[in-house]
């Protein structure tokens, strides 16, 4: 199953993008081959926010939808998401925020993939790396798009 982590420096607050990672409602208007993101519920709880959502992925005729639980500790400025229904046999999704400074801030980003069923899990296999970077660099455009950096 494939792994990935990176670690990138972002211009902009904390609280900003991790607000943009949280608004699950907006993926299907930047995300690449989101058809559809909602999120269903949110409760706070201490010092947690807790999100079930759903996201609607597709390519050409593969089109599969599942729901997450995003739990968002307030603490840690880290957000954790697992599935919890759909076609993902593993998900594993780990954002950490670390400030640097009043004018950027680092995140690092885990995630770890299996799908249902040998063929999807071939072609995720095949486009694990493309497709890792190119939703990547559409939360970065997003940011730049919706938030002001801070330089």
């Amino acid at each position: 199953m494939p792994l990935k982590s990176i670690s990138k420096t972002f211009y902009f607050s904390k609280e900003n993008l991790i607000n943009l990672v949280l608004d699950i409602n907006e993926y299907k208007k930047f995300l690449p081959w989101c058809v559809d993101s909602k999120i269903l519920a949110s409760e706070d709880k201490n010092n947690e926010k807790i999100i079930t959502a759903d996201l609607t992925i597709g390519y050409k005729r593969f089109i599969d939808t599942y729901t997450s639980k995003v739990i968002y500790n307030k603490k840690n400025h880290e957000i954790d998401v697992s599935c919890i229904k759909g076609n993902l046999k593993k998900l594993v999704n780990i954002w950490r925020f670390k400030e640097v400074n009043s004018k950027e801030c680092v995140i690092d980003f885990l995630i770890e993939i299996e799908l249902e069923g040998i063929l999807k899990n071939f072609l995720l296999n095949k486009f694990f790396d493309y497709g890792f970077e190119k939703i990547l660099k559409s939360f970065e455009e997003q940011a730049y798009k919706t938030i002001k950096p801070k330089v």
